[in-house]
């Protein structure tokens, strides 16, 4: 993207085609529409205060003002302006138009792409056309998101671009625009069998104050703030070590499964008997932030034979739980299992709303074997 579109500016005017977008389907009663004032006639137009009501009614905004101030952003951004260019947003009986609708956006190349990835973005998820979904590889699930070579099949036969080449050049661009990405930023845009995801839905999936980073006064501090309040800090969870030792023994030396957690074999030797270790997730991950379809982490299946000392990891945390050590030569680390992965199933068993010590005895009821889903940020994909 060059200098004169701003990350923040696409921000911006994407949350402003998602608002556009959602304007127009509304039909009861339709809030975008022809209206008539002093005998004149304004096309494509809202009322400043429907659309207030509006935002309210949907969880966009937790007050009216804070409603005002995103549809200002708005409008200082050229997204939206009053029929007649008189005033700025207001909570009040005036006209307000989308410049898409009246044609009035400045001419601008990198805009263009943006709104033409819009466009085809909303256009294959009202047509249902199975474009963008659910993709399995190999281990992993991929959510929201579609192959280079299906997006230029789907062009094509739409009618957006005359043929592969004209795709391949589309695709490209939308991906320097950052309306696309691959999902593990390895590749440009490729006519193959490659996965990509629209960036849109990392933006838009979220209230309107928040996308815009609006502070909405209703509640004391931001609504963000006031949610993770009602969240258990991680670091004051202890331990609940699935069976791991500092040094493991041979292969005949039996192990007592009810030995206590608080053992010093349960641990690290660089660790404590009496003390948790630190904990080595850096910031609150909620099971929202896990299961966000559009968000960064990942689904990946993994089974952990238990050998004579246990599965060789330490799970802590809460709602959700997590990996917070893995024994380097122990079982858990040979099946794949990571420091930092959540888990969501254990054998079968949905557990992301879980603490610890329910994991863990879950984990040791299966004696032998445990089948693990864990989630995992696409960074951490091998």
């Amino acid at each position: 993207m060059n200098d004169q579109l701003s990350l923040k500016a696409l921000h911006i005017i994407l949350v402003g085609e998602h608002l556009r977008s959602r304007l127009h389907s509304e039909q009861e009663p339709p809030m975008i529409r022809d209206r008539r004032y002093h005998l004149r006639m304004y096309p494509c137009c809202f009322i400043g205060r429907d659309v207030v009501d509006w935002l309210m009614k949907n969880s966009d905004a937790n007050s009216r003002a804070g409603a005002v101030q995103c549809m200002d952003i708005l409008l200082e951004n050229g997204v939206i302006h009053h029929v007649v260019d008189d005033h700025h947003f207001k909570d009040e009986m005036l006209f307000y138009r989308f410049r898409r609708d009246d044609n009035t956006v400045v001419k601008n190349s990198d805009l263009d792409v943006i709104y033409k990835g819009c466009d085809i973005y909303y256009r294959a998820k009202n047509e249902d056309s199975h474009l963008i979904k659910l993709r399995p590889c190999h281990d992993f699930v991929f959510r929201n998101c579609f192959t280079g070579y299906e997006l230029v099949d789907w062009l094509i036969q739409k009618s957006e671009v005359p043929d592969r080449a004209r795709g391949v050049v589309l695709g490209r661009e939308l991906l320097d625009q950052g309306i696309i990405k691959h999902v593990t930023d390895e590749f440009h845009f490729r006519d193959e069998n490659i996965f990509y995801q629209f960036m849109i839905d990392k933006v838009v999936n979220k209230k309107m104050v928040d996308a815009l980073g609006i502070v909405d006064n209703k509640q004391p501090g931001s609504p963000r703030n006031f949610r993770r309040r009602n969240l258990p800090p991680l670091n004051t969870q202890r331990s609940s070590p699935v069976p791991f030792a500092k040094e493991r023994p041979e292969l005949d030396e039996q192990f007592d499964y009810e030995r206590s957690p608080e053992s010093p074999v349960f641990f690290p030797s660089s660790g404590s008997s009496s003390q948790s270790p630190r904990p080595v997730i850096v910031r609150e991950i909620t099971t929202g932030e896990l299961m966000d379809p559009n968000g960064p982490y990942v689904m990946k299946n993994i089974s952990v034979k238990s050998d004579a000392v246990g599965f060789g990891f330490v799970v802590r945390g809460s709602s959700p739980v997590y990996v917070q050590t893995v024994d380097p030569k122990g079982p858990g680390a040979t099946a794949g299992l990571k420091v930092r992965m959540f888990l969501k199933s254990v054998n079968g068993k949905d557990v992301l709303y879980w603490n610890h010590r329910q994991v863990s005895q879950e984990i040791l009821r299966g004696h032998n074997i445990v089948h693990l889903v864990v989630m995992t940020h696409f960074k951490g994909v091998e």
